[in-house]
């Protein structure tokens, strides 16, 4: 897992429980809904179906067995990169999400700091791993975090890679995102970031304390962000074999 971001929350004293509880993270995510890849639910809708099935073209080896015995090779995939974006400075998902999210100003001043110490982080492990400016990057570590947090079981980094080409493969599937602004692209992915720094906090605060309040809210901000964001039952994403399924 993208294990920074965990080390890196770990120092922020945050309650945010009481962030969770005071607001409706529905509301959060319509703000977001502005942006197309985020409003268009077809799109999520699509990069979920490609991952569920293990026999899909995002999850083939490249090779088939025709019915003679004999091995298909299949022409190489085209590499379109749909997933990566281009950085825009004027888009500030910190004051995003204090805004929607926070009623006061220790709330909003909170809000940021989880979302500053986790965009930090996950950036850094993006650039090691050669993923960043790529919304599959910001999928899969919001999937990651959402069924560690909802399972209390964290995927290796064996499984992450692999759910990784599964879903950067998915995006080159999908002709819409060839066609999305980088700015709505970028606003995605850091909405999956700035969601996965929430869950986190409260979970980490859970764990640290051994909370079980506080584990209980953070599996249940985990079960609506699944269903909200990845379109299935969080019971769906598991870890089957050593790989991230969805079913």
């Amino acid at each position: 897992m993208f294990a920074s971001a965990m080390v890196f929350l770990s120092s922020v004293s945050a309650n945010a429980q009481d962030i969770y509880t005071n607001t409706g993270y529905g509301v959060l995510y319509s703000s977001f809904t502005q942006a197309a890849i985020a409003n268009n639910t077809y799109l999520m809708t699509q990069i979920m179906s490609r991952t569920k099935s293990p026999g899909s073209s995002a999850s083939s080896s490249g090779a088939n067995t025709s019915r003679s015995g004999s091995k298909v090779v299949e022409p190489p995939r085209v590499v379109r990169n749909h997933g990566v974006f281009r950085p825009d400075k004027t888009v500030d998902t910190a004051k995003t999400l204090a805004d929607a999210l926070g009623d006061t100003p220790e709330e909003k001043a909170l809000i940021k700091q989880i979302y500053s110490v986790t965009k930090a982080a996950y950036d850094e492990e993006a650039a090691a791993r050669g993923w960043k400016n790529n919304i599959a990057a910001g999928l899969t570590f919001f999937t990651v975090t959402a069924m560690t947090v909802y399972h209390d079981e964290e995927p290796s980094d064996d499984a992450v890679k692999a759910y990784f080409e599964i879903v950067n493969i998915s995006l080159d599937e999908i002709p819409e995102f060839g066609k999305l602004a980088n700015k709505d692209k970028q606003g995605f992915n850091n909405m999956l970031i700035g969601f996965s720094g929430m869950m986190l906090a409260t979970y980490i605060e859970g764990k640290q304390s051994n909370n079980a309040e506080s584990l209980a809210t953070a599996k249940q901000l985990a079960a609506m962000l699944i269903e909200l964001v990845l379109k299935t039952d969080p019971e769906n994403l598991r870890i089957e074999n050593g790989k991230i399924v969805m079913k």
